[in-house]
């Protein structure tokens, strides 16, 4: 998959529906071709057929963004052009990883897949949720820390924050399509019936799953604990993949407007540049 080059017109995707974004950011069908473009090269590579409910997410994102921008001043602005260029590195390592780094398809061993689906929640899942986050909270006007220390403490936090959202009908200029979108997002995000997606997240961060023979044993304060198969584990990778393909999707989209609307982002590599 081509993804992000960065040379001197700074960091971009060679793709017409990025350039189209960047030339007009408050273009909102625009931007979610572009979220769309990115969603479905996603589900390519993790080889799984798109769902229809990503639509409505995807439009719900570019409402999001496009209230976003609205309510940024300078001082934000330069705030959140430093994260994206320099301060990356300590703070989300993952931020610029094209999507082959988290996405590649499920398979039948549970050895393989545990740990790929523990990548892709830290590396994509959980940072994007951040950002989605407090690009939700920013677009209703209120000032929320770029970082925020619980960012590293795994899915707990952007999951209890997108709930309390949805529940407070905030950001509230979202339709009903694009509640219907956020709502699809949510239920993605559920990797289990029994074991919620943030004892899940915690559980493989800190490995302290069993495996016996075909099963794993997975424990969850709340949960309790309980022995997995190896179809439990695929079904938790393949919601994986796709709650990462729908957030990357956003961060292309979120990575477009801001460029549009602030100018080209010139990533500082550490070392050598990769270009």
């Amino acid at each position: 998959m081509r993804w992000f080059t960065f040379g001197g017109d700074g960091a971009m995707l060679p793709w017409k529906e990025w350039r189209m974004v960047v030339a007009d950011p408050e273009d909102l069908l625009a931007c979610v071709t572009l979220g769309g473009k990115a969603y479905r090269a996603c589900m390519k590579e993790a080889g799984l057929p798109v769902e229809k409910g990503a639509k409505g997410a995807l439009t719900a994102f570019a409402h999001i963004l496009h209230h976003m921008m609205d309510e940024m001043d300078v001082d934000r602005w330069m705030e959140l052009r430093f994260y994206l260029q320099e301060s990356w590195k300590e703070e989300e390592p993952g931020l610029w990883d094209p999507p082959d780094q988290v996405i590649w398809p499920a398979g039948n061993d549970m050895r393989r897949e545990l740990p790929a689906l523990r990548h892709g929640l830290e590396r994509a899942v959980g940072p994007d949720l951040m950002r989605l986050f407090w690009a939700s909270v920013t677009s209703t006007g209120r000032r929320t820390p770029l970082l925020s220390v619980e960012a590293r403490n795994g899915l707990f936090f952007p999951l209890v924050m997108l709930d309390k959202l949805r529940a407070e009908n905030i950001p509230p200029f979202l339709d009903e399509e694009e509640r219907e979108g956020m709502a699809f997002l949510r239920e993605e995000l559920r990797l289990s019936d029994r074991l919620s997606t943030d004892e899940l997240a915690a559980e493989l961060s800190s490995q302290g799953q069993m495996v016996r023979g075909d099963k794993v044993f997975m424990e969850g304060p709340v949960s309790g604990g309980r022995w997995y198969d190896d179809e439990d584990v695929r079904r938790w990778r393949e919601k994986g993949l796709r709650c990462c393909a729908l957030l990357c999707a956003f961060r292309v989209m979120f990575l477009a407007s801001v460029s549009g609307e602030s100018g080209p982002l010139r990533v500082s590599f550490p070392g050598a540049s990769p270009d």
